[in-house]
């Protein structure tokens, strides 16, 4: 023997002797076994081609559906486009998934002033003011009107040092978010407003570090 066991001759069993469970055979093609044993046939799948079992890759979500009437009373160096860009970044930014419309104005101080001592009883200019129409209800798709005084703009960009784009960009996302609802009279409201305007900047890049890193060299 080349290996010597100390184990009694009665304990040592030929393996070859003991009988083996029997596997099931597939007397079905295309059928499988289940846990008890039965046998199931798939259902062939209807195009004759291989069905995969893979879920499908979630559908990226469609951009909301926002349209803005632009009057341009005073001109202003930016395009449609960009102020349509502008007002969706703070539509998505405020949560709002149904139809958005509202009228943007670029118009001078004294518009603005008219406006302010006409609506709100202060007789001064001021850079943007908003006039909510049917409120923030999902249901409503007209929301109110946005005006900007484009001097002021203008000149807060420069006192500021970041730019009009910017500057623009901010009044108009903080305009836009007065009417879906957004305020900032107690600080609870502040800190939700501020957070939905960076949102709604960084998603078009002019939040203060984009536009940093766009003019350094």
């Amino acid at each position: 023997m080349l290996f010597r066991s100390n184990s009694c001759a009665a304990c040592i069993t030929d393996v070859s002797s003991i009988p083996r469970p029997r596997r099931p055979t597939l007397k079905l093609l295309g059928s499988v076994p289940s846990r008890q044993g039965a046998i199931m046939r798939r259902s062939p799948h209807p195009s004759g081609r291989h069905q995969s079992w893979r879920r499908p890759k979630a559908s990226a979500p469609k951009p909301p559906d926002v349209r803005v009437d632009i009057v341009r009373e005073t001109p202003l160096d930016f395009d449609d486009e960009w102020v349509m860009r502008v007002v969706t970044a703070a539509v998505v930014a405020a949560r709002r998934r149904t139809r958005t419309t509202l009228t943007v104005l670029f118009a001078d101080d004294d518009h603005l002033q008219h406006l302010n001592r006409t609506f709100r009883n202060i007789d001064k200019a001021t850079d943007v003011l908003s006039f909510e129409a049917g409120g923030p209800a999902p249901d409503t798709a007209y929301v109110g009107d946005v005006a900007i005084s484009v001097p002021r703009a203008l000149h807060q960009a420069s006192l500021h040092g970041h730019g009009t784009a910017r500057e623009v960009g901010y009044l108009l996302v903080h305009g836009v978010l007065h009417l879906l609802g957004f305020d900032h009279e107690v600080d609870a409201e502040q800190a939700a407003m501020r957070l939905a305007e960076e949102d709604a900047l960084s998603r078009v890049r002019l939040v203060r570090s984009d536009l940093t890193e766009a003019t350094s060299p």
